[in-house]
């Protein structure tokens, strides 16, 4: 028996909950979803406005509030780099702290170019532009589900200062909306969005692996889809021809590559959850970290040769995960629901982004901010509350319960760093064992969204069939 045909209860009856489907249709958010906490708009904004003017505080006074190191040493190195940039120079491949794809040349200049203009320190105008990306993705958050976007105000939070003070809230952006896109069936904005994310930093571009494919040839594929497919491929190529434009103009096409020579050459960084052994050993009097590309790393041949291990792993992830779902996790060959599809896409690319960051070489704090973006976006598109379906009723706890370990993870990270890394450095007890803790975290999280994403695809959602109104 249908929860709306139950026997009758005091009170006039109350309509049926909208359901989600394709298009258009209503979808349930945080005003009309059954269960749904009551945050208003106000309150939301409010703690936006709150937090992030105790961020904006915690970049921009460097180190005080007790804290043992400044978020302020990267904005340094961006300021540097961008004042080239800005003036004729080209890319730092020269500098084997340039790590990064060709579009984060356009981000780090867009700020040297306002404080050219308006004579703004450098370090403001950066923390402009990455207000204005986090306002887009809460903005964006909140139009689908308010408890969706009230999460990543908490996760930015809780991360603290060094959330706005790199640009990595400029991909997480791009990810998000390229989720909403796809949600929406926008296909062609979800490929651009996703290009720009890939260039800007090469993680995004794991959402492409990440998206369900029908089953069956593209030649048996409805037209719709057919359709569907060619915008989001020609999204990301309008996103690559645009940054071709601009590297032609500016002369940054030269060695637009160059930086993958020095991801390849970086170490094994202290937080990195490989280094979990090196940081106890080095607790107990072991080896200590030294500097070099702009992090902090363990040297010796053991720490090369788990490094080394980190890169195959993450290749092995991502074929591994490729082959997977393109074997057995398709689609059926129908037109689906869009909500259905990015609720999968959101799953997937969380489950892969977060075995590449728990796998990696390199693991800084700033990261997170990708996983909270991709957790935001799939709670968004798919809140636990109306998703039985869409996950599977054994992963629903499992599901409800990665956002608060996440939460917890990123709250340890910022008590790391900034707060207490020397600790860390000098290989103190509590903050040895609170970054091995983090890392174990981290891993459960991992484990969580694996065993989402191994699910079944989520069935397309239908309408629920519209009932006569009552007249008076």
């Amino acid at each position: 028996m249908r929860a709306d045909q139950s026997a009758p209860s005091a009170g006039p009856p109350r309509p049926p909950a909208p359901e989600p489907v394709a298009g258009g249709g209503p979808v349930a958010t945080s005003r009309t979803g059954p269960g749904a906490p009551r945050l208003t708009a106000g309150r939301l904004w409010g703690a936006w406005l709150l937090s992030h003017a105790l961020l904006v505080v915690g970049v921009l006074a460097g180190q005080t509030f007790g804290a043992q190191q400044s978020v302020l040493g990267d904005l340094r190195i961006y300021a540097g780099w961008a004042h080239d940039l800005g003036h004729g120079g080209g890319l730092p491949v020269g500098d084997d702290r340039w790590q990064y794809p060709p579009a984060a040349a356009v981000a780090l200049v867009l700020p040297e170019l306002a404080h050219t203009l308006s004579a703004v320190p450098y370090r403001v105008a950066f923390l402009a532009l990455t207000l204005l990306a986090d306002l887009a993705v809460t903005a964006a958050l909140a139009r689908r589900d308010r408890g969706a976007a009230l999460f990543w105000v908490v996760g930015i939070t809780a991360l603290g200062p060094v959330a706005l003070a790199r640009f990595d809230l400029l991909p997480a952006a791009a990810a998000v909306a390229a989720v909403l896109a796809v949600s929406r069936a926008r296909f062609g904005r979800a490929g651009f969005h996703l290009g720009v994310g890939a260039l800007l930093k090469v993680w995004p571009l794991l959402l492409l692996v990440a998206v369900p494919v029908p089953a069956g040839s593209p030649a048996r594929w409805p037209a719709r889809l057919r359709a569907g497919a060619t915008r989001l491929v020609g999204g990301l190529l309008g996103a690559v021809v645009l940054l071709a434009v601009v590297g032609a103009l500016t002369g940054w096409w030269r060695d637009a590559l160059g930086f993958l020579g020095a991801q390849q050459a970086r170490g094994l960084q202290v937080e990195a959850v490989a280094a979990t052994p090196f940081v106890v050993a080095h607790m107990l009097g072991g080896p200590a970290p030294d500097y070099s590309y702009g992090s902090l790393q363990f040297g010796g041949s053991v720490a090369r040769v788990v490094a080394t291990a980190c890169s195959l792993l993450e290749a092995v992830a991502i074929v591994g995960a490729t082959v997977w779902w393109w074997s057995r996790g398709r689609l059926p060959a129908g037109d689906g629901a869009a909500r259905a599809v990015a609720g999968t896409l959101a799953g997937r690319a969380l489950a892969l982004v977060v075995m590449v960051v728990v796998t990696a070489r390199v693991l800084s704090p700033q990261y997170l901010v990708w996983i909270l973006a991709l957790v935001a976006a799939g709670l968004a598109v798919d809140p636990p509350a109306t998703s039985g379906t869409g996950t599977g009723g054994r992963l629903r706890q499992p599901r409800a319960r990665l956002p608060v370990a996440l939460l917890a993870c990123v709250v340890l990270t910022q008590l790391i760093y900034p707060w207490r890394y020397n600790d860390v450095i000098q290989g103190r007890i509590v903050l040895s064992l609170l970054l091995v803790a983090r890392n174990l975290g981290l891993i459960m999280v991992c484990w969580w969204a694996v065993r989402a994403a191994a699910a079944p695809p989520a069935a397309p959602l239908r309408p629920r069939p519209r009932r006569p109104a009552r007249r008076p």
